[in-house]
């Protein structure tokens, strides 16, 4: 009995070591552009950002977490009086991934309206990337009213309406918490097997370009298109019950935003029925190279300049809809 139990300890602290070692092995190839660690188990949206996360990216970019879990600067809770609040909510475009912490759109936009309008005003950054439509009417249902938000952009990107439904309970958050979103081995297995799928995917459609122009041509009947619709419709009604005004933004796609279309037009309708503004961006692209535009051939989230394109797209629309004086120049 004894020297059983002497074989399983020694077999579990050999696995233990090797799985140690391959941990190691996988963070230092750089497979995964920033630790895992940046995300934290929730116990609706499966995983949110880590409060007070400070790290660096494979590429040398550094990411603060507020202890909000935002990617921005601390705010006062509850809102000093007089202050205004935009509240931003999106995906990874909105969080800025692989840009600087001052060089999201949500930062940027604060810059502009605090040279525009004559109250004071913040802008606040709560994107998280990978999230979809149903977890940003989640985040903004719940965690988002501390923010007291005067206005909210929601920054829709073609991929939000990947709905995705998390497995909760006490064991699978601490599974999550512990491994999920502390382990490099797993992350970096979960990360290929997305991009093999996308590969086989892309092949049987003729290559990434043609599958991405069907799919956008298509977005409405896509899996998660109504539910994406739906849960931006929640947002609208949730907003005007609280007296707050809602900015519906349309992200352009990479490829040719002409293929856009028919995803601009249920937005827009979604904008009409529940009172929204509606910025659709892909004007402020235009003249400028996907090069300029993206973080490189690699990562096509905008680039620096592509966030200050997005700010000034959004200006106009947002410092309407907040309803300050216009500072005098």
């Amino acid at each position: 009995m004894r020297q059983r139990l002497v074989s399983i300890a020694f077999g579990v602290a050999v696995l233990v070591a090797c799985w140690l070692a391959a941990e190691l092995v996988v963070a230092k190839l750089g497979i995964l552009e920033v630790a895992p660690s940046l995300a934290t188990g929730h116990p609706r949206r499966g995983y949110a950002l880590r409060p007070n996360f400070a790290g660096v990216t494979k590429f040398g970019v550094p990411i603060h977490v507020s202890s909000l879990g935002l990617r921005s600067p601390e705010i006062a809770i509850p809102k000093p009086p007089g202050m205004r609040r935009v509240l931003v909510i999106g995906d990874s475009v909105t969080f800025g991934a692989g840009v600087d912490d001052d060089a999201p759109f949500p930062h940027q936009l604060e810059l502009l309206l605090r040279d525009a309008v004559a109250c004071p005003v913040e802008v606040v950054n709560a994107g998280v990337s990978g999230y979809n439509s149903t977890k940003e009417l989640d985040y903004f249902a719940n965690e988002g009213q501390l923010v007291e938000p005067d206005v909210v952009v929601v920054y829709e990107v073609e991929n939000d309406r990947e709905i995705t439904h998390p497995i909760a309970g006490g064991l699978a958050s601490t599974l999550k918490e512990w491994i999920g979103y502390r382990s490099y081995v797993v992350n970096a297995t979960l990360y290929a097997y997305r991009l093999m799928h996308w590969r086989v995917e892309a092949e049987a459609a003729g290559g990434d370009r043609a599958l991405y122009e069907a799919q956008q041509r298509a977005w409405g009947t896509l899996p998660g298109a109504r539910e994406s619709l739906d849960a931006l419709h929640e947002i609208g009604r949730l907003a005007r019950a609280k007296g707050t005004r809602v900015v519906l933004a349309s992200h352009p796609n990479n490829v040719d935003p002409a293929v856009d279309a028919e995803r601009n037009r249920l937005l827009r309708e979604v904008a009409d029925a529940e009172g929204m503004g509606f910025v659709d961006a892909a004007p402020a692209f235009r003249g400028y190279t996907t090069e300029q535009l993206t973080v490189s051939k690699t990562n096509l989230h905008p680039s620096a300049l592509g966030h200050r394109l997005i700010a000034n797209a959004l200006l106009p629309v947002v410092r309407d809809a907040l309803g300050c004086e216009a500072r005098a120049h």
